[in-house]
């Protein structure tokens, strides 16, 4: 028997894998859409489309009534000022929400895509466990946080949510790392001076999957990655080793780092860098307990960081993007 999932996002870069992945399991595949949004992905598989956007309470009920699962993915990663992230971030949640609580009839689960970024840094250089009080460094991480306490806290008994908490996503389609991407090609290797990070990563196909199986396993809150903590200088090797080169490291100062998202933001932004994600970049490792991850991607499934790597500098050459 089908089922139907609504979608906001499903035009960015984790969404149309999403798309992708429940049309290829037989889901019928509705999705918030802007005008203007390229829809490629969507019309590739014969989406459905719900013209309108978070702030249209109407649009997000018509879209969840009758559906299964609702998929929130919809977010903004980088703004230059605080006002554009509570919107999209909190007050776009609590819409997707109110809309759910609204619809006939109710979809059965919620699955809203949040971040490491809502629960800060590792606690002391161990991983951070769900149940401790979150620490995020950065507007993006606090108002993700509080659209966790949206879902938690205002969404009607009738519906279910599993929130997941995903640590830098990377692949085909990635914009993100691609600068650095560039950089490493031109054989540079920025990265802050001071101890070396340490980061979980997700491979954009394994968060596909974890969000497909999000509509299906227990309520709560999970955080999903590759489980292996990745010193940065592996994350380099890995993309030098694609680009061909033997980039140069260069340890920049923190002030320096901030220095440099401060002057990235007064230009809308470098991929999605600016002040606050430098602060992101500063913090000593981004880790979190993995518990309950079986439930989403089984042992064994994830995309090791190598192979990530190369497929995602496979797809970058192809397109002509480094």
């Amino acid at each position: 028997m089908s089922r139907t999932a609504l979608i906001t996002g499903a035009t960015g870069f984790v969404g149309g894998h999403l798309v992708r992945r429940l049309a290829r399991s037989g889901w019928t595949v509705r999705a918030l859409v802007r005008g203007g949004s390229d829809t490629r992905v969507l019309d590739e598989v014969g989406a459905q489309r719900v013209r309108g956007s978070l702030d249209d309470e109407g649009a997000l009920r018509e879209g969840a009534s009758g559906a299964d699962t609702v998929f929130h993915l919809a977010a903004v990663t980088a703004a230059r000022g605080e006002a554009a992230y509570v919107r999209a971030n909190v007050d776009g949640t609590r819409n997707v929400v109110r809309g759910i609580n609204a619809a006939t009839p109710p979809p059965r689960r919620l699955v809203y895509l949040s971040s490491y970024a809502a629960c800060g840094p590792a606690l002391h250089g161990r991983p951070r466990r769900t149940d401790e009080t979150p620490g995020p460094v950065s507007t993006y991480g606090r108002t993700k946080l509080q659209g966790e306490a949206v879902v938690g806290g205002e969404l009607a008994g009738g519906t279910s949510a599993a929130i997941l908490r995903a640590p830098p996503v990377y692949g085909p389609g990635d914009k993100a790392l691609l600068p650095y991407f560039r950089l490493v090609k031109r054989r540079l290797a920025p990265a802050p001076a001071g101890p070396e990070l340490r980061t979980h990563m997700v491979f954009v196909e394994d968060l596909a999957a974890a969000l497909a199986n999000a509509a299906d396993a227990p309520p709560g809150t999970y955080a999903v990655a590759e489980p292996v903590e990745h010193p940065w200088g592996d994350i380099v090797r890995a993309i030098a080793a694609q680009m061909g080169t033997r980039p140069v490291r260069l340890k920049l100062p923190p002030a320096g780092v901030r220095a440099a998202g401060t002057v990235a933001g007064w230009f809308g932004g470098i991929g999605v860098f600016n002040r606050e994600k430098a602060e992101e970049m500063l913090a000593p490792a981004w880790l979190c307990d993995l518990t309950g991850l079986d439930a989403l991607i089984p042992p064994g499934t994830a995309t090791p960081l190598a192979e990530g790597i190369r497929r995602t500098a496979q797809w970058y050459l192809e397109q002509g993007w480094v």
